[in-house]
Formats: structure tokens, sequence, C-alpha cells
């Protein structure tokens, strides 16, 4: 088995969903040795937006391993970059933005966080509990959704303040007793924690490995007047909810609000290693000529592949709207099962939280493990997510059909009322 040629080679720091042997990919489906189909609802993370080896994807990474594979942008540009650069230019709806590609969702972070201390000329930073931005040291530094993650390494980045996430199901904070919108609203006004001595507020406008929780849009309007009110930078994380998974191109976009700095991985390049840093030009522009860089950015064969995925998604979008009512009306039964706390769908980003009672709200991440292994047995693959571990999180292809949604969805739900 590979599991035991892997044990001796890759580091065992890497933590696992499941084993599985795999031997190919196509669409939804991941096959093992036995060509055995698993129906793929995790997508590696929520990054093969596009399903595994779409075939236009893999045209334009074939042609463009063939003509050109990397001359380092620090030598040329290259019209396959620049076409890119221009497509998520154009997605932000506005074209006061520039980019800065690197090759993951924590090197954007990164990049974003060091850009705004830059400009601003300030080191402090406010983040929200349960938030994940990465296992970086800058990003880590404002990342709290596990506890494992920080352990044992010594202090984190000076200046890093957190606030509670505006999770309406669960708060994380004890000073917070009444956690409606409002309620969060205005804490977060009365706190003073958006200040002129923050170079930046950084938040996932979706919880993603804190557990799939959505932030409501008066909260993220909330956040980005008081950013503005004290010149302090905006930068929204949109590494897993990004490039279409919620039905949008960028979930900020339906709050209606320009962000400073956004930053995007994951399904941006389907299953290519592409992030970005996107930010306001006349931001971008104050970067020093040299004062940040990296030798794989913006390279031609990730670029495009991510070309070709927003192509293939710009085709998609309203396809994934319909396809998240379906969902939601599907799942509608569990939210009366003895287990399931709360069901959260943006787009198909789904989590499902489970809990051991409904009136103390107990974490029941034992469930949630046996369900990702029964998932495994009937030949679907689910993810988990949560603080606490105890969200079932789906975030199939976004170019699932209907029929396949409703075999994973009904395999899932299978599974689940077991535990009646």
């Amino acid at each position: 088995m590979l599991k035991q040629r892997a044990d001796k080679v890759l580091c065992s720091v890497l933590s696992r969903f499941h084993e599985l042997d795999i031997k190919s990919g196509q669409g939804c489906y991941l096959y093992n040795y036995d060509d055995v189909a698993f129906l793929d609802f995790g997508s590696g993370i929520a990054v093969t937006s596009t399903g595994h080896c779409h075939p236009e994807v893999v045209e334009a990474v074939q042609e463009q391993v063939g003509t050109l594979i990397h001359p380092c942008i620090a030598v040329g540009n290259t019209e396959v970059v620049v076409d890119c650069a221009e497509k998520l230019v154009s997605l932000m709806q506005s074209d006061d933005y520039s980019v800065f590609f690197e090759q993951s969702g924590a090197g954007a972070v990164e990049a974003a966080l060091k850009l705004a201390k830059f400009v601003t000329k300030r080191h402090q930073v406010l983040a929200f509990e349960g938030g994940f931005h990465g296992r970086s040291m800058g990003a880590l530094s404002v990342t709290t959704s596990k506890k494992a993650y920080r352990d044992n390494i010594g202090p984190m980045l000076d200046g890093v303040s957190f606030f509670p996430y505006p999770n309406t199901y669960r708060s994380s904070h004890e000073s917070i007793t009444d956690i409606s919108v409002t309620a969060y609203i205005e804490k977060l006004k009365q706190s003073g924690a958006i200040h002129s001595g923050l170079a930046a507020v950084i938040i996932e406008p979706i919880l993603g490995e804190g557990g799939y929780v959505a932030a409501p849009i008066e909260f993220l309007q909330c956040v980005a007047d008081l950013c503005k009110q004290h010149n302090v930078l905006l930068i929204i994380d949109e590494v897993q909810s990004g490039i279409g998974r919620t039905g949008s191109w960028f979930q900020f976009q339906k709050a209606g609000i320009f962000p400073d700095i956004v930053v995007m991985a994951k399904g941006l390049g389907s299953g290519m290693p592409i992030a970005a840093c996107v930010g306001k030009t006349e931001i971008m522009n104050q970067w020093s000529k040299g004062s940040h860089g990296g030798t794989y950015g913006a390279n031609p064969v990730t670029c495009a592949a991510a070309s070709a995925t927003i192509d293939i998604i710009s085709k998609q979008l309203s396809a994934i709207s319909a396809l998240s009512d379906y969902a939601s009306h599907v799942l509608e039964p569990l939210r009366l099962h003895p287990y399931i706390g709360d069901i959260r769908i943006e787009g198909l980003m789904i989590g499902i939280e489970c809990v051991k009672d409904h009136s103390t709200k107990e974490p029941y991440s034992d469930m949630v493990a046996d369900i990702l292994k029964k998932c495994l047995d009937r030949q679907l693959i689910v993810l988990s997510c949560g603080v606490h571990s105890n969200v079932i999180r789906l975030a199939p292809p976004l170019i699932v059909t209907k029929e396949e949604l409703t075999t994973g969805l009904q395999t899932l739900m299978e599974i689940i009322n077991d535990y009646d």
C-alpha cells in the first residue's frame, strides 16, 4: 500500500482526513487502484473548483508547458500572466485594483499583512476568533481556528488582537450574551477594537477551517465603514470562499463593499498552486520597488490554469446558486435531527454542525469523525472543519450536477439518520 511507503518518507506532521490510495481523478470523482470511484465532496479542500482534470484546464496547462514553464516575472512579462491578472481585476468589479501573484493562500496573506504595515507605517492588526489565514508565521499570528497550530512555537507577531467572529449560532466570547447580528455590531462599535492605531483588519467573510460560518452582510458593512472612518486597511480573506464558491465571484461583493486588499487561492487554479493578493492600485503602488517578491509567483503554467478556471466558472455561476437552493431544500429535514445543531449553506460551501444536545450545543466531534469514515465506506468523500472539528464540511466541485449532488446528499443523510 502507498500508506506504508508514504509513512517512511513523508513528514508525519501532515494531518489526514482519509488515507486513500488515489490513482486518478475525473470530474467529481477520485479513483483508487482498484478503479473504485469516490464522489469527491471535499475537492482537495475546496481547491478543484472545476472538478478533477477538467479538459479545458488540462488543455491550457499542457499548451503552456509546451511553450514556456518559468521565465521568472523579474525577467519579463508573459501574455498568459497579464491575461490572468486582467481577468482577476475584472472580477473585482472595479478597475482600481492590481495583482500580486503568490503560490499559496498563506503566502497571499503574508503579502497582504506586509503591504498593510508598509503603507500605513503601523504594525497592529485586528483579526477574528476562529479565523484561519494560514500556518506560516505571519498568517498564523492572525489564526486561531485550532489551538494546535500555535502550540510550542513561541511568540507570534506583536500587535495582533482578536474580536469575536459574528457566529449567530454560538458565541465564542463570554461577554456577548445576546448573539443577534445587532448585538455583534453594537459590541464591535463600542469596543473600540477598530481604531486609528491599526494597520489593518483581516477577516474571512465566511470562516473556512473555523466551521463554514458566514458573517452577516450587515456586519461586513459595519467593519468596512469603521475601517474607512479610522483610515485602517481592510483585508478580506477569500482563500476558501472566493472564485465562485458562494455563487458570487467573492462573498464580500454581496455586501457591496470594496476592500482595500483581497486574498484568494484554493479554487483559483483548479488544483494548480496559485494565489493572489489583489489590492487597490493606489495602495499597491506605495510598495517600494523590490520590497516584496517571490521566485515562483506569476508562473505562466499556473496562470494558464487560473485563466481557464475563471472562464469555466463564469459559465457556471447561476447554476451554483440554483444548486445551493436545491441543497438547502434537500437538507432541510436534518434541522429536526437531535444531533444537528445548525446547517449553513452559502453557494456550495455547506457546513453541518453536530452537537450532543440542542440546548447546550456541546460539540459532537466523535460523531463527525465517524460520519467521515462511514461516508468513505460508501464511496463519498466529505471533510470536517470547525474549532471543535464538529462540522461536516461539503465543498463539491462547482461543476457538480444535480444528480451527483443528490447522490452525495442522500448518502450523507442516510448515514446521519442512523444516529437517531
